[in-house]
């Protein structure tokens, strides 16, 4: 599978809706792979090395449904499935990787940046996502709306 260049999701996109695709403008948690239409080229700063991304994405564990998987690397560190907010363990916030292994739901999930400064961001169902530099994920809402409304 050909995956695309990431792009950032920024805080404009979490006003305008919850949308996968936002400017590099603004400090960003997540950055998502989303769909084949949402994977459009942007000039941003959480571009990831296509071809890095592709074969580490080929040595990583599947996320069975209905998880919400947790990872770093290789290594599958949790796995979520439960509706509503739940505050994750000390594994699951050391994820680099997520991938949102629901057909219908969609998963919020919630980010600090070591500088105190608090995020959110929707991930939406059958979408995999990477957490950017400095940023670490404390908690996660899985919801039952594709766009974590």
């Amino acid at each position: 599978m050909i995956i695309g260049k990431r792009a950032a999701l920024g805080t404009a996109a979490l006003a305008l809706g919850g949308g996968l695709l936002a400017s590099g403008a603004a400090p960003t948690a997540f950055a998502s792979q989303g769909s084949a239409a949402q994977r459009a080229p942007q000039a941003t700063t959480a571009v990831t090395d296509q071809g890095t991304q592709q074969s580490a994405e080929a040595r990583r564990p599947g996320c069975p449904w209905p998880y919400v998987c947790f990872y770093k690397g290789n290594t599958m560190l949790a796995k979520y499935k439960d509706m509503g907010y739940q505050n994750l363990g000390p594994r699951a916030k050391q994820a680099k990787v997520i991938t949102n292994a629901r057909r219908d739901d969609g998963a919020k999930l919630y980010f600090v940046h070591t500088s105190g400064q608090r995020k959110s961001a929707c991930l939406k169902p059958r979408t995999t996502g990477f957490v950017n530099p400095g940023w670490k994920p404390y908690a996660i809402d899985i919801r039952n709306s594709p766009s974590c409304r």
